[in-house]
């Protein structure tokens, strides 16, 4: 007899359509069997097959939600890196801070969601992956994109208001997570040891790209006179 552990919504899950909590319960049990699977296999070697069965879920339970493995993959990237939206959205909408304590702020988030164990390991997955499967490089710039858009409109407002210079939001925001997350040294070295070290590292990426974001009078000027000189 199988020892697996089934959410005690799909235990009693009668035949007939689930409820809404009863899908809801199902979704949450395959979507934790393919995070599961995918760290520990791999993604060539997860099926969808397998996902079920972990799961103690039908095959057709997974389909009726995502085509193929690809989308699902797609769909458990986007909820490891969801959280790292929310926390910088949370950052954001601090209206009492100057621009220096937002971006400490912010990068220091930016660090801890990117090296949380499981979003470091599906980062390293998809790299790991990108060769064979080109789609899923393809998927986690999209999550990218996703995951800085509260950034890019942060820094699309302060230089409107002519607190910082970006005429370039979007490039501005990836560069700021690049060194945030320090490159490729994030990927092959353990983690900053603590809050104290975290912090001496936020302030080195925010001291310097202040020295390029901080308006200077020509900046100011060009904000204020029109393109035609009129």
């Amino acid at each position: 007899m199988s020892t697996r552990t089934m959410p005690e919504e799909i235990k009693r899950r009668s035949r007939g359509r689930p409820s809404p909590e009863q899908a809801a319960a199902l979704r949450e049990s395959f979507l934790a069997a393919a995070l599961k699977s995918f760290l520990e296999l791999g993604y060539a070697a997860t099926s969808i097959e397998a996902i079920a069965r972990d799961a103690g879920v039908a095959k057709i339970t997974i389909y009726r939600q995502f085509e193929n493995k690809e989308a699902l993959f797609r769909e458990v990237v986007h909820r490891a890196v969801s959280s790292a939206r929310e926390n910088m959205q949370a950052t954001l909408v601090r209206s009492d801070a100057d621009e220096r304590q937002v971006l400490l702020d912010l990068v220091e988030r930016m660090y801890l969601s990117a090296t949380e164990p499981q979003t470091l390991a599906l980062l390293r997955l998809v790299i790991a992956e990108a060769v064979r499967f080109p789609e899923l490089a393809k998927s986690l710039y999209a999550e990218n994109s996703y995951v800085l858009a509260p950034v890019v409109e942060y820094l699309a407002e302060a230089h409107r208001a002519g607190k910082l210079h970006v005429p370039d939001p979007e490039l501005s925001a990836v560069q700021l997570s690049t060194l945030a997350f320090g490159g490729v040294r994030f990927f092959i070295s353990k983690p900053l040891a603590g809050p104290e070290e975290r912090r001496a590292w936020a302030e080195g990426v925010v001291a310097l790209v202040l020295r390029g974001w901080i308006p200077s009078p020509v900046d100011a000027e060009s904000a204020e006179t029109p393109a035609d000189g009129h």
